[in-house]
């Protein structure tokens, strides 16, 4: 009896798992699948997200860096 107990929880949680996993033989299809096309315009927006954030970080300008003493007017 123990042993169709075990059984039939190692059958109960590989079933589920099985079916997650994507099968190279037949059915399945493409999902999840990107296609050359959605690639190339993935790559073009990461780069022009990178252009204008550097571009925008070259908006910003340059402070003059100063020692700030916070306790300098009570000494």
């Amino acid at each position: 009896m123990r042993a169709f107990t075990i059984a039939a929880i190692i059958a109960v949680l590989v079933v589920p798992a099985h079916a997650q996993m994507g099968h190279s033989k037949g059915g399945g299809g493409k999902l999840g699948q990107k296609s050359d096309e959605q690639i190339a315009a993935e790559q073009q927006k990461k780069k022009n997200e990178e252009n204008t954030y550097k571009d925008a970080l070259k908006k910003i300008p340059d402070q003059p860096v100063t020692q700030k003493d916070p306790w300098g007017n009570i000494r």
